[in-house]
């Protein structure tokens, strides 16, 4: 169930999925749809070729400058975005057309329809938690960033088995071995971590989720943290082929002894949505999940 809150929208940021003449051409129209409501339409530099002599700005402007933003894409889509956003946190929603999208809406009742159920009334706003994610080399940050997934430390391009020393709020919680790690965001629960054995998590929990990803041995199961834990993950001295990546999007090389340190973002992501549907109603609509097998005989 998503908190209302009163926002009033007068400018719409409208990122738009590249590569597709079709989503292009709804956002086009999408675009003029909102100016004759007589808000103010900014356009994401990806096309920029076709918005029409609408401003254009890239992603951090528009997260500073709009009081919504509209993906027209799936989740990655929305990843993209939403991993941008700061304090406050600017309202982000995904709208997808025809594919699956776990944290998009669908437009299948029309696009316009779609996005006016969004706009009417206060909005319907569930604030997710993200993760801010840190690479020591060295005694130096590497690498700073956020996700709203996950961090994934994993395998590069070798098939060599992973050496990670793993520690929470600086006690040392073990050595994992195997293909890597996945530290997630309970919105991040229905992404990598499940499909590596983890739990599903509500979105609305605080906490963070620690998922072996095929692990050496049996023992090495997921963990449930409180999401003020911070989580430390060394690479070991002999393993000079692991990565970091952050929702499956940002990708960093990992050198032996780095260490990443992963904890709660003071950051929060505002997913707006058209309706107030449960978190359940989402499991059992798009992981068909509780659903009955059909009989035989």
């Amino acid at each position: 169930m998503g908190r209302r809150k009163e926002t009033k929208v007068e400018t719409v940021g409208l990122v738009v999925r590249p590569g597709s003449e079709q989503v292009a051409r709804r956002a086009r129209r999408l675009a003029a749809w909102l100016e004759r409501r007589g808000l103010r339409v900014l356009a994401h530099r990806d096309w920029a070729g076709s918005a029409g002599g609408r401003p254009v700005v890239g992603r951090s402007a528009m997260m500073r400058e709009a009081d919504l933003v509209i993906v027209l894409g799936g989740d990655g889509s929305l990843l993209g975005v939403a991993r941008l956003s700061g304090t406050p946190p600017v309202p982000v929603v995904g709208i997808h057309h025809g594919e699956f999208g776990f944290l998009t809406e669908s437009d299948r009742g029309g696009l316009f329809n779609t996005v006016a159920k969004i706009l009417e009334g206060p909005l319907r706003i569930q604030y997710r938690t993200m993760l801010a994610v840190r690479v020591r080399r060295r005694g130096r940050v590497a690498v700073r960033s956020q996700a709203l997934n996950d961090a994934v430390v994993t395998r590069g391009t070798f098939s060599r088995m992973l050496t990670l020393e793993a520690a929470v709020n600086d006690h040392r919680l073990g050595t994992y071995m195997g293909d890597g790690l996945v530290i997630a965001t309970p919105t991040g629960s229905t992404a990598y971590s499940l499909s590596a054995g983890g739990p599903i998590v509500e979105p609305s929990m605080s906490a963070i989720l620690l998922t072996p990803i095929s692990p050496h041995t049996l023992s090495s199961r997921p963990l449930v943290l409180s999401d003020r834990s911070r989580v430390s993950i060394e690479i070991a001295p002999d393993c000079d082929d692991a990565v970091l990546t952050l929702d499956g999007q940002e990708w960093f090389t990992l050198e032996r002894g780095d260490v990443v340190e992963v904890a709660r973002s003071r950051n929060r992501a505002a997913i707006a949505t058209a309706a107030d549907g449960s978190f359940f109603e989402v499991l059992q609509s798009k992981l068909h999940w509780g659903a009955r097998g059909e009989r035989k005989g």
